[in-house]
């Protein structure tokens, strides 16, 4: 009997949802942003299907107050991951049992100040577990309506899943915001965001609220942020031909996100890099961002896989789909260039030790984004559109608010188009090897394609034998694509019969093909130095930062003309441009000299919290280059270096790292030990540990 309740209470999570079904989780807590807590109760009611002893339900490192089960005190057993409740519970039963907590979760919900010094709030579940901040469930195949009340200081934006049914006063700083959920789901996809915001709502073709927040000082870039937002949704509705399954759709950017964005029911939160004006829109927009997470409220949010497996599922369609409304605002050249962009990148990855089939677990996100679109464009093309529109429908409306596998998918598939699919399978699923071959005859079959393969042919030919079909890529109006593949294959050399080419593509106006002549050509010839200058005057920050520096190493003797060209430009929200300017200011002889120790601030300025992790990264590069950390940003480097973002954080390590290898950063580590925090102190001392 032992043995029984064991397997049961601690066995996996799979098990439990084939003896008991949650069905409704009634969430009511108190987030403080100063404690970095959130303290509450939820509520679940559940069904038994099966005699059990006991339940569970997944709650990471809390401090559990209280748990009754309908209504008195619970039998429960807690050990720092699973709340284990013991009853002698009956099949076809039904029962709630109340949790009351308070947690300081170290990751999954996020502590962070905006760029305003005010608190921001926001969650992250998938791949992080949501049962660090609130008791649920781990499985992604328990699928929960979950209500959320959610009580905070006045004067901020709390926004979570659902509808929002009403906000009231607590008392005189606190208020309550209630929101309602009418569909299950799984509980990574249970989010919230608090801070300061404001929201522009439009309503959809077929009437569903399309909220989109936003700073409220980056007004002036609310429309190019969002540009498209309801033509996306309005055409991934059509596209996929089933309604949009949930009651609203949500919005939000957050400072420091962990990802470009997460498609959280009903709720996408992205990273405010994509919080854009007019000019970064060009090089850096929220477009596929936007149709990607929106495409997963069907791929994912609506039907979810049942395990890693079947993550293709999710990532493959959302890719796909996001691929196809770019199509939309970018055109079909576009659509063609990034299947045979990604196709590349596959047949690459075929050939290394890290290929693996599109339905093993492990696969990368190459694989399961890029190969998962591809496999379904290979399975359009092979049944048909009017059969994959049929099964897509049929495959979200037979499985929808439930798990599926990709035999689910390739059942409906097979009964649809009434054709053996198994080969398919075999050759674009299981098969490690990327279908290189198949995927370029379903390309070829577009003159796009095969006009751009021709150019691409010219790469291994002597550029008198290819000067000619070069140069007639070139003429007016000249295609974004065959413009830069000329540019690439230029090579930045400088040779007369070159020079002409590049003469030629600066003539073009083409952004993208100056874009690539920014990129490439890194020693100017005299020949092209007055248009090179022009790259300065671009509407791309993209070309901006690489032909500033490049003119700068270039022309010495110009190098105040450049600066002063430049001084006002930003650049990203990474401050690209500016932080380049700032270096480059500082190395420049006899430039604004009574300025500098304004400009190293400056530049030493941005490694603070008070940005965003990218800023820092910039300056932290820069500085790690000029070899110039004053004692402030060694002790921000150690912050960075204890960041919940794992790709800043691991940067910020390197520098730390390179930087302790030299006993005088040792010794002025040492000092600076007692200003830090205990947390990022334990984390110093064991790299100055031998």
């Amino acid at each position: 009997m032992c043995l029984l309740v064991c397997f049961i209470s601690f066995g996996s999570s799979a098990q439990q949802t084939d003896l008991v079904d949650f069905l409704k989780g009634q969430v009511d807590i108190t987030v403080h942003a100063g404690a970095k807590t959130v303290k509450g109760d939820v509520k679940y009611t559940f069904k038994i299907l099966q005699d059990i002893p006991s339940i569970y339900i997944d709650a990471r490192k809390m401090q559990i107050e209280a748990i009754q089960l309908d209504g008195k005190k619970a039998d429960v057993a807690y050990d720092d991951q699973k709340i284990t409740i013991r009853a002698d519970f009956k099949a076809d039963t039904n029962h709630s049992v109340v949790v009351r907590y308070t947690a300081a979760p170290k990751k999954a919900m996020y502590f962070v100040k905006d760029y305003q010094g005010n608190d921001q709030i926001w969650t992250q579940g998938q791949g992080k577990y949501t049962s660090n901040w609130l008791p649920s469930f781990d499985d992604m195949n328990e699928k929960v309506e979950f209500d959320l009340t959610i009580k905070h200081t006045k004067g901020y934006e709390v926004i979570a899943n659902g509808k929002l049914l009403a906000t009231k006063s607590v008392n005189d700083s606190v208020q309550r915001w209630q929101y309602d959920m009418q569909k299950p789901m799984s509980s990574y996809l249970v989010a919230l965001a608090i801070g300061k915001y404001e929201k522009v709502v439009e309503t959809s073709a077929s009437g569903v609220p399309l909220e989109m927040y936003y700073y409220p000082e980056d007004t002036d870039k609310f429309e190019t942020t969002y540009r498209h937002s309801k033509k996306i949704f309005d055409f991934l509705e059509t596209e996929i031909g089933y309604a949009y399954p949930w009651q609203n759709y949500k919005q939000i950017p957050v400072k420091d996100f962990l990802y470009a964005g997460m498609e959280n029911t009903g709720t996408t939160i992205f990273s405010d890099a994509f919080v854009v004006d007019e000019i970064a829109f060009t090089d850096r927009n929220y477009i596929n961002i936007n149709a990607h997470e929106l495409a997963h409220q069907w791929f994912g949010d609506l039907v979810t896989e049942t395990e890693g497996t079947h993550h293709w599922l999710q990532e493959g369609f959302a890719t796909y789909y996001a691929l196809l409304a770019e199509k939309e605002i970018f055109g079909e050249d576009y659509f063609l260039y990034k299947l045979y962009e990604s196709a590349e990148q596959l047949t690459e990855l075929s050939k290394t030790e890290n290929a693996t089939s599109l339905l093993d677990p492990k696969a990368s996100s190459l694989t399961f984004y890029q190969r998962g679109a591809w496999a379904i464009h290979a399975l359009r093309n092979l049944i048909g559109d009017a059969s994959f529109k049929i099964t897509v429908h049929n495959y979200l409306e037979k499985h929808k608010f439930q798990n599926a596998t990709t035999d689910d998918f390739m059942t409906v598939a097979e009964e649809v188009s009434g054709k053996d699919l198994s080969e398919y399978r075999k050759l674009w699923l299981e098969h490690i090897k990327f279908p290189s071959q198949e995927a370029l005859d379903i390309l070829t079959k577009y003159s796009f394609i095969k006009e751009y393969l021709s150019l691409a042919q010219e790469r291994t030919q002597p550029m008198e034998g290819k000067w000619g079909n070069l140069a007639k890529a070139l003429e007016f109006p000249v295609n974004d694509y065959f413009g830069q593949e000329v540019i690439y294959q230029l090579e930045g050399k400088t040779e007369p019969e070159i020079i002409a080419l590049y003469d030629k593509a600066f003539e073009t106006n083409n952004i993208f093909v100056r874009q690539a002549i920014a990129n490439t050509l890194s020693t100017i010839p005299l020949d092209l130095q007055k248009q090179y200058e022009s790259l300065l005057k671009d509407p791309s920050y993209a070309t901006i930062e690489p032909a500033l520096y490049h003119l700068w190493s270039n022309f010495p003797e110009k190098r105040k003309e450049y600066l002063e060209l430049t001084k006002e430009i930003v650049g990203f929200n990474d401050k690209n441009v500016r932080i380049l300017w700032l270096v480059l200011a500082l190395s420049t002889q006899d430039y604004q000299n009574e300025k500098h120790q304004q400009f190293y601030h400056e530049l030493s300025g941005y490694t603070s919290p008070e940005f965003g992790f990218s800023t820092r990264a910039n300056a932290f590069t820069y500085l790690e280059s000029l070899q110039a950390f004053s004692d402030t940003s060694l002790k921000n480097l150690v912050d960075g270096a204890t960041h919940h973002n794992w790709r800043f954080r691991n940067s910020c390590r390197k520098i730390l790292d390179n930087l302790l290898k030299d006993e005088k950063y040792q010794k002025k580590y040492v000092v600076l030990m007692n200003s830090l925090s205990k947390n990022q102190q334990d984390f110093l001392q064991k790299k100055l540990t031998p």
